[in-house]
């Protein structure tokens, strides 16, 4: 076992041997599918962004693999090793895909092309945004961390929402799970803005790449090719055209479901304003 193997808190620890032992078979059976690797791309940002549908775009091409939620910083945290991460990320990949790559209520299948499969991969990675922004919040060593493990270029995905609807549809799934004010989501919410802030000054400019969630929705084709690009990917015109066909007509405005005082409004306009990500945005 690596000499930086410990146990975090959030896993089990039959899950964890198991998960070590598992990962530590297929990662050397599987070796050899990860010689032509040339890039490892995560997610920053913020849970209810818009992160689910972006992973699973990437999903489909035949040079990618990129899990759903994994949560590879806690791998990391816990001491795998490169290739037990890359195997788990290829068996999530396979098992979301199988069970119709379905989050929040939504099915983000996309026929006929590459969901959980692949034909030469250059392209492993995770969709864990919100988790992995918190993560670095509490150890911002991890994204060197990484680095260090899957000695391969990194690209980086920030996903950027109207934070008024972002905040309310965080605020209307944390109340599913018990009670909690709107103004400890908003809180929240921009504590990550700064964790996101921080890392990108650890990143270069080839390595981030900012989406805005609604400008992806209004032109997915154009954006699937600006994502291609910035992964060194082709993008066809069939695998664009059939990633399109899932992405929503417009965006849910889900501030418009909740009730928001005046205050609060006004606090997120205002905490809104050091995040040039964030220009532009309004609850109007």
């Amino acid at each position: 076992m690596s000499s930086s193997f410990r146990r975090p808190t959030d896993f089990g620890i039959l899950e964890f041997m198991y998960l070590y032992l598992f990962s530590a078979y297929g990662g050397m059976k599987h070796r050899a599918k990860f010689s032509n690797l040339e890039t490892f791309c995560m997610f920053l940002g913020y849970a209810r962004s818009g992160t689910s549908l972006v992973g699973a775009l990437l999903d489909a091409h035949p040079n990618v693999i990129l899990a759903h939620e994994l949560d590879v910083f806690k791998y990391l945290q816990a001491g795998f090793t490169r290739d037990q991460i890359f195997h788990l990320l290829m068996e999530n990949s396979k098992g979301h895909a199988q069970r119709g790559r379905k989050a929040t209520g939504y099915s983000y299948e996309i026929k006929n092309q590459w969901q959980g499969r692949h034909e030469t991969l250059r392209v492993i990675g995770d969709k864990k945004g919100g988790k992995s922004s918190l993560r670095l919040l509490e150890n911002p060593e991890l994204l060197e961390i990484l680095r260090t493990t899957v000695r391969l270029p990194l690209k980086i995905f920030h996903v950027v929402r109207n934070p008024y609807d972002n905040i309310a549809t965080k605020y209307c799934r944390r109340l599913q799970r018990g009670p909690v004010t709107l103004r400890q989501v908003i809180e929240q919410h921009f504590s990550q803005c700064q964790t996101v802030s921080d890392a990108r000054c650890q990143l270069s400019e080839e390595e981030y790449l900012e989406i805005h969630h609604e400008a992806m929705i209004d032109n997915p084709v154009q954006w699937l090719h600006v994502v291609c690009e910035f992964l060194g990917i082709k993008c066809s015109a069939d695998y664009a055209e059939q990633c399109a066909q899932i992405v929503f007509r417009s965006p849910h405005k889900t501030r418009n479901d909740i009730e928001w005082s005046p205050e609060d409004i006004e606090i997120v306009c205002r905490k809104m304003k050091p995040f040039s990500f964030l220009n532009g945005y309004s609850y109007d």
